[in-house]
């Protein structure tokens, strides 16, 4: 049975991050936004779950640290076998009582193993690990990667999606090492989304009876050497054209790199060539007035904003427009044709934030830098309560009201009304200002109106 109103209801919690401690699940007392200078109870997201009755999700739940383990375990230990029908999951908040669960209210745990060479899966070993009943789901089968692949990229047409899945496959049994990326499910879906962009509209479909289970070769299915390139150059942005390359990576990534090629059609000088000798075309599409439009880098077509003030990023300096500075705006721009986070990796002073800020500057698009370092608080990015001097606003405010009432009383006649005003701001009577304004308002809108009735007659 579905859960019933299922959108919204389900809340996940990220273990991992070291800096989530109980107070962030519980609550903990905070600035009031009402009542300047004093505090109030503000609930954590745990409590707030339990409260709606909404299902809660531990993600990565034996990484977390034991303070958190150790509020998770009472709260799973309320909700064991053994409780009496009808009893709810509660939990003590210190200082403010016990907090009994909504009676929809569950808890969900996850953990990430890689299975041994015998084929086992490690046992829990985190605290409180005993109190969570533990299903295993194991990765799903070939025919089952078959049936997910062919449904959800229906373009790729069964023969591509079998020889992308056969690749797969392929570099799976090539294994891992301690300083590469696990390359799973995750990573053929991204691959299989890449290459569903590359191939042409006019392409159909190789027709194959469904009892064929031949693998077609991708030369067979796609002649264009050109685009069998840019096959191979996706498979690199997504298997092995990532992480620091020690000796050890260097040689995992060849071999990978070489399963490709063969895959893809592509010999040993071809692959080679577009490793390192291939440079994608970079070209600035202007309209008449000279504005850039769009920015094509290879088969990526990013466009730009309308030139406005407000969007324009001058650069700094100069950009030199050499082949690793195109090669790196090329995959930037596939990865954000794509709606894909990007990790930039290297030396201080390689040109990391340069690329990103010249490809910002060319596309108009505002550009936010943020040094990260450990005194960086989340407040920092995500906002929070400040003390504020009252008198700051108000200044504003009150410059913004004297043109206002110049404009629309006299000034002569009304000076005195201007110097209580004045005066309730500097002294702090905010009460007598605020008064004062909206007198001044509710005759504006009597001369407007009367205005308004005048020219009406």
């Amino acid at each position: 049975m579905l859960y019933p109103e299922a959108n919204d209801q389900i809340v996940t919690i990220h273990l991992a991050d070291t800096s989530l401690d109980p107070r962030s699940l519980l609550g903990s007392y905070v600035s009031s936004p009402i009542q300047l200078g004093s505090f109030e109870w503000k609930d954590g997201v745990l409590v707030r779950a339990m409260r709606e009755g909404k299902w809660l999700v531990f993600k990565d739940i034996d990484r977390a640290s034991m303070e958190v383990l150790g509020l998770i375990k009472p709260l799973a230990e309320s909700l064991a076998p053994g409780a009496w029908i009808g009893c709810r999951a509660s939990i003590d908040v210190p200082n403010r009582g016990k907090v009994r669960a909504s009676e929809r209210f569950a808890i969900f745990a996850t953990r990430s193993v890689v299975p041994s060479t015998s084929g086992s899966f490690p046992s829990p070993i985190f605290y409180g690990a005993h109190k969570f009943q533990e299903v295993m789901i194991d990765a799903p089968s070939s025919d089952e990667v078959k049936v997910i692949i062919e449904s959800r990229f229906s373009r790729l047409g069964q023969p591509l999606a079998r020889a992308i899945i056969q690749m797969w496959t392929g570099i799976q049994r090539l294994g891992t090492i301690a300083s590469s990326r696990p390359i799973g499910l995750r990573e053929l879906e991204k691959y299989c989304r890449r290459v569903e962009a590359l191939i042409p509209s006019s392409h159909t479909s190789t027709s194959v009876e469904t009892s064929n289970q031949n693998v077609i070769p991708v030369a067979t299915l796609f002649p264009n050497l050109t685009l069998r390139e840019e096959f191979f150059l996706g498979a690199r942005d997504v298997f092995f054209g990532a992480g620091v390359l020690t000796a050890p990576a260097q040689a995992h990534s060849d071999r990978i790199a070489a399963l490709v090629a063969d895959h893809t059609g592509l010999d040993p000088e071809r692959r080679r060539w577009v490793l390192s000798g291939r440079v994608p075309a970079f070209e600035e599409e202007r309209d008449g007035n000279g504005d850039i439009t769009a920015v094509r880098i290879g088969r990526v077509c990013l466009p730009a904003r309308p030139p406005k003030p407000m969007f324009l990023i001058a650069p700094t300096r100069p950009f030199a427009m050499h082949k690793p500075a195109v090669c790196l705006l090329s995959r930037i721009a596939t990865a954000i044709s794509f709606c894909e986070p990007v990790l930039l990796t290297g030396e201080t002073g390689t040109g990391k934030t340069s690329a990103i800020t010249h490809l910002a500057s060319l596309l108009r698009r505002p550009l936010i830098s943020l040094n990260l370092s450990h005194q960086t608080e989340s407040s920092d990015l995500l906002g929070g309560f400040k003390p504020v001097d009252a008198r700051i606003p108000a200044s504003k405010l009150h410059a913004e009201f004297l043109e206002l009432f110049g404009n629309t009383f006299s000034r002569k006649k009304n000076i005195k009304f201007e110097e209580s005003v004045r005066k309730a701001v500097q002294e702090g009577k905010w009460r007598r200002a605020v008064v004062l304004w909206r007198e001044s308002v509710r005759l504006a809108k009597e001369r407007i109106e009367s205005k308004f009735n005048e020219d009406a007659q």
